[in-house]
């Protein structure tokens, strides 16, 4: 049984509010939990800010047993101070390296600077079609 620490939603229509789960993955998001570990409202409150509550010693237990966080408990609890920021992917230029060796327009191949281009000529320097 693999247990995730997820969302699962209260509230009305327009009002979500959360609880923080800890619950068998195979259930559905609503359905039957193991505990309740805290609360998020992501709607700013009187303050203008997002209101959660967490039960910080079962999180930690629970992650000590091995349940996975979902990516959006991954990042409340990365707010709370409970777990290491995710890590990002370095992102390169968009184009990548870029190779500045000079191409051929007509074959498309690159210049070989050590090699001149060879060109294949018949050894009679005719026309091969026009004999018949």
């Amino acid at each position: 049984m693999v247990v995730r620490i997820r969302l699962s939603r209260f509230g009305c229509k327009n009002k979500p509010f959360y609880r923080v789960m800890a619950a068998n993955s195979r259930s559905p998001r609503d359905g039957k939990h193991l505990e309740v570990l805290g609360y998020y409202n992501p709607l700013p409150g009187q303050d203008g800010g997002k209101r959660m509550g967490l039960n910080f010693e079962r999180v930690k237990y629970w992650l000590s047993v091995g349940a996975q966080p979902s990516d959006p408990v991954q990042r409340i609890l990365f707010r709370a101070g409970v777990l290491p920021p995710p890590p990002m992917v370095a992102m390169g230029r968009k184009g990548g390296p870029r190779d500045t060796r000079p191409v051929d327009p007509m074959t498309g191949r690159v210049f070989d600077p050590e090699k001149p281009p060879t060109a294949k000529q018949s050894s009679d320097g005719g026309d091969e079609a026009a004999t018949g």
